[in-house]
């Protein structure tokens, strides 16, 4: 004999372990995020009223086009936003053509918990520019403590590693760099040193060994 639940028309066997319906258990007690890559707004509310609808207790949008037109729905529902990229061009001709260098600074005003992301096109290349788009958000009225958070203590707090990650406190991890100048400005960001854990890493790469050689080359000449 073994139990035969039905919910939502499937049927399994609950004397097997359900892979799929196991991966997904940790949405429904609160112990795992739903990423939704949305950038509409009614997409936007249609991931909310999914999550609400389905008990989800962690939900976080992702990309986030539109969500400044929803802000006060997402702070009412605690719902973060991983933002597109800074350096963008407005996606619609009805929009603020700055929309996308001040969409942090609209969330973080209706109290939304924001961090940056780069995902879409050579996103290697451009995870490094995350500090940089982050020193935008200054010039759009964030003060430099709250651009800093935006890709180091509120991505921590989505992804629920804050109590160890994301900011210098005593008992958290040591993982942080040094820059020579403001770190969050590309004309004067110049690291020196960085540390994962409290073990200081290299930052030599293939492109510090070329602008050593080159510069070598040309400064001889």
């Amino acid at each position: 004999m073994f139990e035969i639940n039905i919910y939502k028309n499937i049927i399994y066997d609950k004397s097997k372990t359900n892979l799929p319906f196991q991966a997904l258990a940790g949405l429904f007690d609160g112990s795992k995020k739903l990423y939704i890559h949305v950038d509409d707004e009614k997409g936007i509310l249609d991931a909310v009223n999914f999550s609400k609808e389905n008990n989800i207790k962690n939900l976080v949008i992702v990309g986030a086009r539109d969500a400044y037109k929803v802000a006060d729905i997402l702070k009412v529902n605690n719902v973060a936003v991983l933002i597109m990229r800074a350096h963008s061009l407005p996606s619609s001709d009805d929009d603020d053509y700055d929309l996308p260098y001040k969409m942090a600074k609209l969330l973080v005003d209706k109290g939304v918990l924001v961090a940056l992301e780069a995902s879409g096109d050579m996103e290697r290349m451009n995870a490094r520019n995350l500090p940089f788009y982050a020193g935008s958000t200054v010039a759009q009225g964030l003060t430099k403590e709250q651009a800093l958070q935006l890709i180091t203590l509120n991505p921590a707090k989505i992804i629920g590693i804050d109590d160890r990650y994301g900011s210098l406190e005593t008992g958290k991890s040591a993982t942080l760099f040094i820059s020579e100048g403001d770190a969050l400005d590309m004309r004067t960001n110049n690291l020196t040193n960085a540390f994962i854990d409290g073990r200081e890493i290299s930052l030599e790469s293939h492109q510090t060994e070329l602008w050593k050689r080159y510069s070598e080359k040309y400064n001889n000449q």
